[in-house]
């Protein structure tokens, strides 16, 4: 069960993203970078993938992931990081000034296999860290992040990112959604099945889960505009919720700025960056 999730959202190490699963609007600064850190010769992070291999526990010891549940994180190239926090798929936006580094809220997913508290905690643990983030260094394939007192809190070694299926022509299936505050993120009503193919021709189409639906689109490189959504009128009564999913889902559409794919994962994201909105393709 850890291997199997942990493969699937590593594929969207995203991301994305954004997004996660949901990222505040303001800026929260970070850290400074300290005297003549600034002037030390650092690699840009920017479309690069890492495999955690170490991290600072709770006590302060140096720890290993769990087995099978390594987080992965993806840095992208216009301020946006993502990836597999070893179940959950995560997204944030990030900035570098020098050797600095500073992480805005990460949005994340929420799902876990039974009776997985230890991986709870990992998660947990793991985000927290990577929002502490405040300083970063590359020594030939690994990467460190240091916290605000200085100490390392999170390492890394170098992995390669998956191939990424077309944007176009493929069937993208909704896996994840956020709510209207964008504060958690939810899975499609069970028994719906919601679905998004953008055509050549720049129209979008899919099912809303009970219309279907077709709206003009625009897309530069990973930005994206979607036009006035038209959808059919039927009114469904099962499953329960299955109407009121169907107005958030295209109110969400509505908003989308940009997009990320990684492997078999897009994520569509507002104008804020946010993470709205998480497909597998099938």
């Amino acid at each position: 069960m850890r291997r199997e999730g942990q493969n699937i959202l590593a594929k969207t190490a995203f991301l994305i993203i954004v997004a996660a699963c949901i990222v505040s609007v303001t800026w929260t600064g970070g850290a400074d970078a300290s005297p003549g850190e600034t002037d030390r010769i650092t690699e840009p992070l920017s479309g690069t993938a890492w495999n955690l291999v170490e991290f600072r526990a709770d006590n302060g010891s140096i720890v290993a992931p769990l087995q099978g549940t390594e987080p992965l994180i993806v840095f992208g190239e216009s301020g946006t990081l993502t990836g597999s926090a070893g179940c959950n798929l995560y997204s944030a936006s990030y900035r570098i000034n020098g050797s600095a580094i500073a992480v805005e809220p990460v949005v994340a997913t929420a799902a876990y296999p039974m009776n997985e508290q230890e991986l709870v905690q990992q998660e947990k643990r793991y985000r927290e860290l990577l929002v502490a983030a405040a300083s970063y260094r590359v020594e030939s394939d690994r990467l460190t992040i240091t916290g605000p007192s200085g100490r390392e809190v999170l390492a890394f070694v170098r992995a390669e990112q998956p191939e990424s299926v077309p944007l176009l022509a493929t069937e993208w299936h909704l896996a994840r959604y956020t709510n209207g505050s964008g504060s958690t993120v939810a899975s499609p009503v069970p028994g719906t099945d919601i679905t998004l193919v953008f055509d050549g021709d720049g129209t979008l189409s899919g099912s809303a889960g009970c219309n279907a639906y077709l709206a003009p689109y625009r897309v530069n490189e990973t930005g994206l505009g979607v036009e006035q959504v038209l959808a059919t009128k039927t009114s469904c009564t099962e499953p329960a919720g299955i109407m009121e999913q169907e107005k958030a889902y295209l109110d969400l559409l509505r908003s989308a700025a940009g997009y990320r794919i990684v492997g078999d994962t897009l994520v569509v994201i507002d104008g804020t960056g946010r993470a709205i909105l998480f497909y597998e393709a099938r």
